[in-house]
């Protein structure tokens, strides 16, 4: 693994959003900003920013890079502003399909590189029309670009479990919908500032109690590196796509 490559992709925060200027005829005043931001859930329990996390006894983790290659917001079909038959609105503001994406003010061009074992990173703070918004929806995608280290990945983690060397990876292209833990809760946008952090649980993903028990991975090959993808020779192809449902599953929306 190239550690200097990785260093510099990780400072590659969403370097490639593009935002498409709001039509002419849109109100400011029925606009606000809105951040959005990631962390993890050793950030929420005052733990400091560094190259290497301890997630759990025996489990330390030196990498966890992720792609993502769309972002959207998902309007709230119950509020009648954002029906088309009751909106007296600027019609260009929607084109009426729910979500508030390329097809409308603005468009997210990835892919977007996102290092979770950063810290708190503010992804990208956009203006968005004033209203209630149901969730947040993002799409994993593997890399294309040779020059970084998720290269034909979509997510990439390595560490160390009970001194033993492992290295996680999957080149699934999954959609992923966050919400509140209370499902009532909306995302609403005021004539102001408005910020939420989507919140990735380590200690959820990779506790025996809840999520994934490492100590079921093999070191098939005998190198000395327990490898785990969808096509290891180590023989944790299961393991993989396990761990991969339990990122997904792990992952939460939190009002700043």
């Amino acid at each position: 693994m190239n550690f200097k490559l990785l260093s510099k992709v990780s400072g590659l925060f969403f370097s490639g959003l593009l935002m498409i200027s709001c039509s002419d005829n849109d109100d400011p005043a029925t606009r606000g900003q809105l951040s959005i931001n990631v962390a993890n859930s050793l950030v929420e329990t005052g733990a400091k920013s560094s190259s290497h996390k301890e997630v759990a006894p025996g489990l330390d983790l030196s990498t966890f890079l992720i792609n993502i290659e769309e972002f959207e917001l998902e309007i709230d079909y119950e509020d009648e502003n954002y029906d088309d038959d009751n909106y007296s609105g600027d019609d260009d503001l929607w084109d009426d399909d729910g979500y508030y994406d390329s097809e409308d003010e603005f468009e997210l061009e990835g892919p977007f590189v996102v290092d979770l074992l950063a810290g708190k990173v503010e992804l990208m703070n956009i203006s968005v029309p004033v209203g209630p918004f149901e969730e947040l929806e993002f799409e994993f995608e593997k890399s294309d670009d040779p020059e970084s280290a998720l290269f034909g990945k979509s997510i990439l983690i390595e560490g160390t479990f009970e001194g033993t060397p492992f290295v996680f990876w999957h080149d699934f292209n999954d959609e992923v919908e966050v919400d509140f833990e209370d499902v009532e809760q909306n995302i609403v946008i005021t004539e102001g500032a408005e910020s939420v952090t989507i919140n990735f649980d380590l200690l959820g993903i990779f506790t025996q109690d809840f999520g994934i028990d490492l100590s079921a991975a093999t070191d098939g090959n005998g190198d000395g590196t327990v490898e785990i993808s969808p096509m290891d020779e180590d023989g944790n192809n299961d393991l993989a796509d396990a761990i991969k449902e339990a990122i997904k599953n792990h992952i939460e929306l939190l009002e700043d």
